[in-house]
Order: C-alpha cells, then structure tokens, then sequence
C-alpha cells in the first residue's frame, strides 16, 4: 500500500518535527520507538503499518529484546508507536486539520522520572565496548536502531544513529552511502 510504509511512517514523524507540530525531543522519542519496536517485524509486515498490530508487535519485542528494558519504558514504547501510527492515520485522512495527539500521561510521567526509552544497560559509542551481558555494543539490544527497508526482503540496519542528528551529519552519512552503490 503506497505512502503506509515504516519509512513513509518515520519520513511523517520527520515532516512534524520540521513544521513544528511536535516537540523535536517527542519526535525522537517517537522515531526511536517506531524503529525499536517495529524493526523486529518482517519488510513484508512493515510494507502498511496501519494492519500492524501493535500489540503483537510489543509482544514480539518484548520477548527478543525486552530484558533491556524497564516494564515502565516498554509502556511508553508501546504508547508511542501507537500514537505515531494514529497520528499518520489521522494525517493521511485530512491533512489541512489534523493534529497531534498530546503524549500520554504514562509517557509525562515516565519522562519525568527520567524512565522514558531508557534501557537498564547504559552503553557508549564504541565498537569494542561490552554492556553488562556482555555484548558487543555494535549490536546491542540498548543500542539505537534505524532499520530501513530499501527492497523486497533486504532491510538495512544502522546501528547508534544519535537522536538528535543533524542535517549536516545525516548528509554526511548519506554521502558515504552514496559512494558505496554500484551503477
């Protein structure tokens, strides 16, 4: 289904934040969590996020990465999807009035003890770092993850992408991406 894609989803969030209908902050927030939580599912199951389940998607989270995670900051996670995913919906359906949904007082009351999108192991940037698991950080579960599906059945992950990136340093990726692909 056109324009009901995971990346159509996240290029939205995106357009809220640079129109100022939403908080930069709440938009990463949300960003994080649409691609935390969806980016579990399959490219096929993300192709119209509007017949995700998003219940069934937490759940699926939940039992690959969920130890990573407070029962508190999966609750906003949750919240998030679900309200990005409403939102879309509801934008889609008429654009000229739409408006954001406000953030749950489960995610206010999170943020405001400092739970919100937290998870339990703390991790740096570095590739040969371990968290308490002893992972390796590059492929954390705690780490930031932005899948992006780029065709049938290949789906890129980049890993500890910063939340507030900029336009010059998402340039810069870009420019690396580009130099690799092969005319």
């Amino acid at each position: 289904m056109a324009n009901r894609t995971l990346a159509d989803l996240i290029a939205f969030l995106e357009y809220m934040s640079s129109k100022g209908l939403m908080a930069k902050n709440t938009v990463g927030g949300r960003k994080a969590a649409v691609g935390k939580v969806l980016g579990v599912l399959d490219p096929e199951e993300v192709e119209d996020v509007f017949t995700i389940n998003v219940d069934q998607a937490m759940a699926r989270f939940i039992n690959l990465e969920g130890k990573s995670y407070t029962p508190n900051s999966l609750k906003v996670y949750r919240s998030r999807v679900s309200s990005s995913i409403d939102d879309f919906r509801e934008y889609l359906k008429d654009p000229a009035s739409f408006q954001p949904t406000k953030p749950s007082r489960a995610q206010s009351k999170a943020k405001a003890s400092g739970g919100a999108g937290k998870p339990k192991a703390q991790t740096t940037n570095s590739k040969n770092s371990e968290n308490s698991s002893g992972q390796s950080e590059q492929f954390s579960s705690s780490s930031n993850v932005l899948p992006i599906p780029i065709r049938q059945n290949v789906v890129v992950r980049i890993f500890n992408l910063p939340f507030d990136l900029t336009p010059q340093e998402a340039s810069k990726i870009a420019n690396v991406v580009k130099a690799m692909a092969m005319e």
